[in-house]
């Protein structure tokens, strides 16, 4: 009941905020209906965001989910335009994790009526997401080679194709359109690289998620704690370092590379918070007056 109230409660936020924002005079919607469908699809966002990184299960990491999302989602700003432009915005990133969820709920389970409709929600979502279609096929492709002995008779290889078949369709257009390749000698591959590294620093959250990370590394406990969070996301792990790795080549173009890095960056920076939160919980020392 409480997490239920909470979403009701940042819905409410969301429109009583976005209430106080001037809608120009040009738009085809009216104000009654683009406020609270913008905030429905927030709430729907934090919602989905907070299944895959697992902060659903309290109403302060729910709470402080939603800032971090307003603070550091890539293109957050946009999402409150309150024009249609900034509504299909805001719905079309609500498919990705929704997306990840699906994949996540039914990688163990035989699906075999919905296989088309799980091969053609990969496609679309990989074709109209150029920002995160090429970590999160090669973190797909990764898991379903490490179970290899077992992924045909999981329910979500039909996902996983489908997300192929979207990604190569993608670089092919890429590829036509004339996107430039990938750096063709060391020197121009270094100062690309520099390039996006520059992009990055001015994203925060990148760096957020390496120092976060590098701190963790430092000492035994945090080591455990890194291993632990990579096993239970295994997914999102990978595709925060395949996101990073595919950097210097950007085939999909350099703004699309970054917004993907920032997008798993963050994700995987709530997953590291909600495992510190749940060492520290668990570590607290017992109240003495406390009856056993």
């Amino acid at each position: 009941m409480k997490i239920a109230l909470t979403y009701l409660v940042i819905f409410g936020m969301a429109i009583l905020i976005l209430s106080l924002i001037p809608i120009r005079s040009d738009q085809a919607w009216e104000p009654a209906v683009i406020i609270p469908v913008t905030a429905a699809l927030f709430t729907l966002l934090i919602y989905l965001i907070c299944k895959i990184a697992r902060t659903d299960d309290h109403p302060w990491w729910i709470f402080l989910t939603a800032i971090f999302v307003l603070f550091f989602f890539p293109g957050a700003s946009t999402f409150f335009l309150l024009d249609e432009a900034s509504v299909i915005e805001l719905g079309s990133q609500c498919i990705v994790p929704f997306f990840i969820g699906q994949y996540n709920r039914v990688s163990q389970r035989e699906f075999r009526r919905w296989y088309m409709l799980m091969l053609l929600m990969g496609i679309f979502c990989s074709y109209t997401h150029d920002g995160i279609t090429i970590p999160l096929c090669a973190g797909f492709l990764w898991l379903a080679f490490l179970h290899r002995d077992h992924f045909f008779r999981s329910g979500c290889w039909p996902m996983v194709v489908g997300f192929l078949i979207g990604t190569s369709i993608s670089i092919w257009q890429a590829y036509k359109k004339g996107f430039p390749g990938p750096p063709s000698d060391i020197e121009t591959f270094t100062d690309h690289t520099v390039m996006i590294f520059q992009l990055l620093w001015d994203t925060k959250i990148f760096l957020l998620s390496v120092v976060l990370t590098g701190y963790l590394s430092m000492s035994l406990w945090g080591r455990r704690l890194l291993l632990q969070t990579i096993r239970d996301q295994s997914l999102l792990s990978w595709c925060t370092i395949f996101s990073v790795c595919t950097l210097p080549f950007a085939p999909l173009g350099l703004e699309n590379a970054v917004i993907g890095v920032c997008f798993f960056s963050m994700i995987w920076t709530l997953c590291l918070g909600r495992s510190l939160a749940v060492k520290w919980n668990y570590s607290k020392p017992l109240n003495k007056n406390a009856v056993t």
